[in-house]
């Protein structure tokens, strides 16, 4: 019996080897969305610019990333060989969740710590770069460098300028935005290894992650638009976790 116990508590080499692989997924995930995101962005933006645009997604590909550790353990029956020796599913798929979680905390931290990672896409609004000023003595577009003479012929001006318009994030919402990311991805990392592993309730699941999605959006947007406080948005997210962690905890 002490024998069997210590199996199941113990951190072996095949815990380290699958934490490893959900690491490398969950980066393997987010190099692609940043790549994916500055191939098909406006252009003239900085990577810290890109990389607030990929980060969002980091509980997505940390679920991938639980994903693709636990895929093959099921896949070659290792998850009936060690339920065999005394490991329950919630100890089996530990090491996964703790390594694609490992990633998805420190992009929440790079977001709530670093100022360069732009969090505006977290908060949009409709908003433009100013359009035709007047100036000495002319209407003068700066974003796309024409000037209007009093004759009204358009010719090119000297004034001009690329940057794009600034959105401005409200109080407090660099830090709702890593905490909404951070639980996200922890119900998203759970939810993974259940399906995975359990198999039923994906319905459920799905539905959850659904509500729990559009419910973020719409208080994101809420805030962006100054109608609510930005430590409102996560709110879903912490459901979601609650959620995720109850059905977790069902597993044998």
């Amino acid at each position: 019996m002490h024998r069997l116990k210590t199996s199941r508590t113990t951190v072996s080499r095949w815990d380290v080897l699958v934490l490893a692989r959900a690491v490398g997924g969950t980066i393997l995930g987010l190099v692609l969305v940043a790549l994916v995101t500055a191939a098909s962005d406006e252009g003239g933006l900085s990577w810290p610019e890109r990389a607030g645009r990929a980060l969002p997604l980091s509980p997505f590909c940390a679920a991938l990333g639980v994903w693709g550790a636990l895929g093959p353990v099921k896949a070659r029956g290792e998850a009936l060989a060690l339920a065999a020796l005394g490991r329950t599913a919630r100890q089996i798929s530990a090491a996964a969740i703790s390594g694609a979680l490992l990633v998805c905390l420190a992009s929440c931290v790079a977001i709530a710590a670093i100022p360069s990672v732009d969090v505006a896409s977290f908060y949009p609004i409709a908003s433009r770069a100013a359009s035709w000023q007047w100036k000495d003595g002319a209407f003068v577009d700066p974003v796309h460098g024409l000037s209007m003479r009093a004759d009204g012929a358009l010719t090119e001006s000297s004034l001009r300028t690329s940057e794009p318009a600034r959105v401005a994030v409200p109080a407090r919402g660099r830090v709702s935005a890593a905490l909404a990311t951070a639980l996200a991805g922890v119900a998203l990392a759970l939810l993974s290894a259940r399906a995975l592993l359990h198999g039923r309730g994906r319905t459920a699941d799905g539905l959850a992650c659904a509500l729990a999605a559009v419910a973020t959006v719409v208080l994101f947007q809420a805030a962006a638009a100054r109608r609510s406080p930005a430590l409102l948005a996560p709110l879903p997210a912490l459901a979601l976790t609650a959620f995720a962690a109850r059905r977790f905890r069902q597993l044998a």
